[in-house]
C-alpha cells in the first residue's frame, strides 16, 4: 500500500492530482479543495481525463476505496497514492472542506446512487453474485474442475424445485 497522510498532501497539494473516488453525495457535502470528482464506479471511463504524467493522490471517506482507486490507477501506469484515512483524517487533522459552492464542507456519509439498471439486470446479477458466493462456499480457494462445477449447478437446480432432467437441458445448453 502507497498512502500519504493528510498533512504531507496539505503540504504538498500543489504537485498532485487529487481524485476523490466518493460517491456524489459525499463529494458534495464536502471536499478537498482543487480535487476532482472521479467516483470509483467511473474510474475506468475516465482516465482519459487524468494527466498520466502528474501523479495523482486518491481520496474517499476512509482510504478503503481510494487505495483500490489507487491500485487501479497504478495498473494503469500512473503513479498513484491513497490519502492514507481518507477524508475522516484529513477532516480530523483540521483541515479544510469545501462544497461545490465553495462554502464550508463536512464529512457525509456515503449514499450509493440508485441502481437505474432494469430489474432484469438487477436480479441477474443478484442471482449470479449468489451462485459465485455458493461456489466460493463450496469450493473455497480451490479451482475446480468444469465436471465439478456442472455437477454443482445441477444440484443447486434440483434444491431450487427443478427437475434432474430440466436441469440436464439447462446444463446441455451451456
Amino acid at each position: 500500500m502507497v498512502a500519504m497522510t493528510p498533512e504531507q498532501l496539505a503540504e504538498r497539494r500543489h504537485e498532485f492530482q487529487v481524485v476523490d473516488v466518493r460517491w456524489p453525495n459525499e463529494w458534495e457535502a464536502g471536499h478537498i479543495e482543487g480535487s476532482v470528482h472521479v467516483p470509483e464506479d467511473d474510474l475506468d471511463d475516465r482516465l482519459d481525463e487524468l494527466d498520466a504524467a502528474r501523479p495523482v493522490v486518491t481520496v474517499c471517506r476512509s482510504g478503503h476505496r481510494s487505495e483500490r482507486a489507487a491500485e487501479e490507477l497504478r495498473a494503469e501506469g500512473f503513479r498513484a497514492e491513497n490519502l492514507e484515512g481518507g477524508v475522516l483524517a484529513w477532516a480530523e487533522a483540521g483541515l479544510p472542506l469545501v462544497t461545490p459552492a465553495g462554502t464550508a464542507g463536512e464529512v457525509a456519509e456515503p449514499e450509493p446512487p440508485p441502481d437505474d439498471r432494469p430489474a432484469f439486470d438487477q436480479r441477474l446479477q443478484s442471482e449470479m453474485m449468489s451462485v459465485l458466493m455458493d461456489l466460493q462456499a463450496e469450493f473455497g480457494d480451490r479451482r475446480p474442475s468444469d465436471e465439478e462445477v456442472r455437477g454443482f449447478l445441477r444440484r443447486r437446480m434440483i434444491a431450487e424445485g427443478r427437475s434432474p432432467e430440466e436441469a440436464d437441458e439447462v446444463l446441455s445448453r451451456i
